[in-house]
């Protein structure tokens, strides 16, 4: 058994949460820009509002693909074991960024609250799916 197949579930898992928490980061940035994922259920009459519906899913599933992608591709062929410090230092860099870009997450309308979060969980689902085959795409031989 090679090393890098022994290595191979553990590097999977970490692409897939590197992409989904990339994925989380740009729902978070379009909804304070006013791109929501529920925009698709008001009806004929919002049909921009189905459009930015639409690009926002678009967005979350493909940015997850491509984190995923890239992640799952670079510490495949980078060996590092010389980046020990520069791990932590990047680990903390991410947990104060995450940290600054959750308070910046928009209140859903009280009646509109679990169909938002229900939308949020389906998008978040799809882009682990995505996040998979983007990481599964990016080791395969």
């Amino acid at each position: 058994m090679s090393v890098m197949s022994s290595r191979r579930p553990a590097l999977l898992a970490a692409a897939v949460v590197g992409g989904v928490m990339t994925a989380m980061i740009v729902e978070i940035m379009l909804a304070r820009r006013g791109l929501m994922l529920t925009g698709a259920e008001q009806g004929s009459a919002g049909g921009g509002r189905q459009v930015h519906a639409a690009l926002a899913w678009w967005a979350i599933t493909g940015a997850a693909f491509v984190a995923s992608f890239v992640i799952a591709a670079t510490t495949s062929r980078v060996s590092w074991l010389h980046f020990r410090p520069l791990r932590w230092v990047a680990a903390v860099a991410l947990v104060l960024a995450l940290a600054t870009i959750g308070d910046a997450i928009p209140l859903a309308a009280a009646d509109a609250a679990g169909r938002y979060a229900l939308a949020i969980l389906t998008a978040l689902t799809v882009a682990m799916l995505m996040a998979g085959f983007g990481a599964f795409f990016a080791v395969r031989q």
